[in-house]
């Protein structure tokens, strides 16, 4: 399921009407039509539509020709006069108008002029009463930020006190369709309606905060991947993951499916969590090792290598690396291991430290080896930003990490992001408050150390381990609630996950 920019569906778009002469109002038409079909699914009683002056706003005046044709009293609200609009905008407005459509300038709602009482309250802009709030205002070209004394913003301000279900018209307003971006007032929607491929700023945070559910609706525009320069973002699913994932033959044994080595530091339990979420994504066999013996328990199927003299020995017949969860100071005893080491490597949590030791890499092979899986401040400190700048573009963040580091670069957070160097990108739809605990981010780095031992590339490594953690987190939730779940819950509920979508 792609996930396209603002600029890669313009081409898409132009594309459609000069390669296959299929007209802009014609697609217009199908997309207004698919607007108010879902409007009309709730069964409204009365309708409102915001239109703004350019082809969103077309694409709203056709919803609101449609529900009137349904019988449903709809009634459209412009930004500015249709006489002002042009192109196809234009004449969808004219065929709503000549059907009967009723429709009033934004400005008639706003105070008069000299009357304005003095409760502020009072001289806000009220919309009309309504069952649904069809947002056509902005579309995916706007990439400014809405100020919130302009008109568009006092509109959007007006939408945030309303009762009824907000719709929103191919991307939410004020929402960066490319980025995700909201650096002014955005519309917070409850569906969003969009066409041909959702847009890849509903998917990421916070833009896809603001969509709501989020339905695709075909409209007739062809999406050829091949037709713009360099691959588009992906959602991941449950089919890739499937493709992903090795099969487990009646032949197989341990060794078929990897050795993973987890660093073990002051933090035991930290890597004790990694190494179970790397047995139960299916390693064949899992080391703890460092330079100290476990004061803890150790679940008797690992094999403890703590307390070698010489910690590059100990990793060196394993397939993949898991450094950093509750390793501590000893982190740096690592840094001559990551010299001789040749197999793939998951950094997290005080591995991450090291980076600050390396030079940004100014080329990186084709397929990375290292996976790094930072939380937001952990991001933010490698980056030299705030957690605000980070959280704020996640998307920018994870992409310039993994420019900056030539590593895959998995985001955790809402929609996890997983970048790659050469410009892939992969956002993870699962996962739930569940997840928000101590120790879910060390099995996560584990799940992916295991499957990089069973052979997955990082990338993909990366986008199943987090489809898998994420759904484990959401099981676990389902059984007790999202409140009481531990880390160890989530390692219950990764062999959960793979059973029940996996062992066909």
């Amino acid at each position: 399921m792609y996930l396209v920019t603002s600029e890669q569906m313009q081409l898409f778009d132009q594309r459609t009407i000069s390669t296959l002469c299929v007209p802009g109002i014609v697609l217009m038409e199908h997309a207004g039509r698919a607007v108010a079909e879902r409007a009309a699914a709730r069964r409204p009683k009365r309708v409102v539509v915001l239109c703004g002056k350019g082809n969103n706003g077309g694409d709203g005046w056709v919803a609101a020709r449609w529900l009137h044709h349904m019988g449903v009293a709809v009634e459209v609200l412009t930004v500015v006069h249709p006489d002002e609009l042009g192109g196809d905008a234009r004449l969808a407005a004219e065929m709503a108008l000549c059907a009967g459509v009723p429709q009033r300038s934004l400005t008639q709602l706003e105070p008069t002029m000299g009357c304005e009482p003095a409760d502020a309250t009072e001289r806000s802009l009220r919309l009309p009463q309504a069952d649904v709030y069809i947002d056509a205002l902005l579309g995916t070209g706007s990439n400014r930020p809405v100020a919130p004394d302009s008109r568009i913003g006092r509109v959007i301000a007006a939408l945030h006190q309303v009762d009824g279900w907000v719709m929103g018209v191919d991307v939410p307003s004020g929402v960066d369709a490319s980025t995700g971006c909201v650096d002014g007032l955005a519309v917070r929607a409850d569906e969003t309606v969009t066409f041909a491929a959702q847009k890849l700023g509903t998917a990421v945070s916070p833009g896809c905060e603001y969509a709501g559910r989020v339905h695709v609706a075909d409209i007739g525009i062809r999406i050829e991947p091949g037709e713009v320069a360099g691959p588009l973002a992906v959602w991941v699913t449950e089919t890739a993951v499937r493709d992903w994932l090795p099969a487990r033959g009646p032949l197989s044994h341990k060794g078929t499916y990897g050795r993973v080595a987890v660093a073990i530091g002051r933090m035991q339990g930290a890597a004790v969590l990694a190494g179970l979420g790397a047995a139960r994504g299916g390693a064949g066999l899992v080391a703890l090792t460092g330079p100290d013996q476990p004061t803890l328990a150790v679940p008797p199927e690992f094999v403890v290598r703590a307390g070698a003299p010489d910690l590059a020995a100990s990793v060196s017949d394993c397939q993949a690396l898991v450094l950093g969860p509750g390793l501590g100071d000893a982190v740096d005893l690592w840094q001559p291991v990551l010299a001789k080491f040749e197999g793939p490597v998951v950094v997290d949590a005080d591995g991450l430290r090291l980076l600050r030791l390396r030079p940004p890499v100014e080329g990186y092979p084709a397929e990375p080896r290292w996976v790094l899986t930072p939380h937001p401040k952990e991001c933010a400190r490698l980056l030299g930003w705030t957690t605000a700048d980070v959280q704020g573009r996640r998307l920018a963040a994870a992409t310039t990490l993994a420019r900056q580091t030539g590593a895959v670069v998995l985001l955790k957070g809402y929609h996890s992001i997983v970048a790659h160097p050469d410009g892939r990108i992969a956002v993870n739809p699962t996962g739930d408050a569940s997840l928000a605990t101590a120790g879910t981010g060390d099995v996560l780095a584990g799940l992916i150390g295991g499957l990089l031992a069973q052979g997955l590339p990082p990338f993909a490594a990366a986008a199943a381990g987090a489809w898998i953690h994420g759904r484990a987190g959401e099981l676990a939730g389902e059984a007790m609630g999202p409140a009481s779940v531990m880390a160890s819950d989530v390692i219950d509920n990764i062999s959960r996950a793979i059973h029940l979508h996996f062992d066909r």
